[in-house]
């Protein structure tokens, strides 16, 4: 698959329990709900969308940069399931996707409380993974980290990621204007 190809239809990812997919603005509610929960942002650079409009102007945003090739976006559902659970944002570090990808890309993620502990997100990792491995061939994925979340760095480890470092005063929290320390993390292809 090319990079035309990947971009001609939303690549849907499903493993034994989980589907990836692309998002609507049915899927506003969903999204507000998880990120509303302070437990969701606590290790956010931001406090989320605060009103289901919002989070439908963020889900337009979101496919329109998909469209622009700078930001692949799922949702994740149960199989057979329509709620949002979480998101999956793979972005290139600069510019947009391409065929012979020459930047790193950057992974983020957010899973539901609910969800916490029985292995959702590292299933939905591993199925990004793999379809970065068959489709896209990026040499490098990272992730930056809040150094307190224990649990993201927990995933990130365990499907392989090595860290890297601290990088400090890094971010600015979009509410506090706070700047906030990360750890550097990152998988590498072959």
């Amino acid at each position: 698959m090319g990079s035309d190809d990947l971009f001609s239809s939303f690549p849907f990812l499903h493993t034994k329990r989980l589907t990836l997919r692309q998002m609507a603005v049915q899927d506003a509610a969903d999204l507000h709900a998880f990120y509303s929960d302070m437990k969701v942002t606590r290790h956010l650079d931001w406090l989320g969308p605060d009103s289901i409009e919002a989070c439908k102007m963020l889900i337009e945003s979101w496919n329109e940069a998909y469209a622009e090739r700078r930001l692949i976006p799922w949702g994740i559902t149960l199989q057979g399931s329509a709620p949002i659970m979480g998101t999956v944002m793979l972005m290139p570090t600069r510019g947009e996707f391409e065929v012979e990808p020459r930047y790193p890309l950057t992974i983020g993620y957010d899973l539901k409380p609910d969800y916490w502990n029985k292995g959702m997100m590292s299933e939905a990792l591993q199925a990004v993974m793999d379809f970065n491995d068959k489709h896209i061939h990026a040499r490098r994925i990272q992730a930056e980290v809040h150094p307190e979340n224990i649990a993201s760095l927990h995933v990130l480890k365990k499907l392989g990621f090595q860290q890297e470092g601290v990088l400090r005063q890094y971010l600015m929290h979009e509410a506090t204007k706070n700047f906030l320390d990360v750890i550097m993390l990152a998988l590498l292809f072959s």
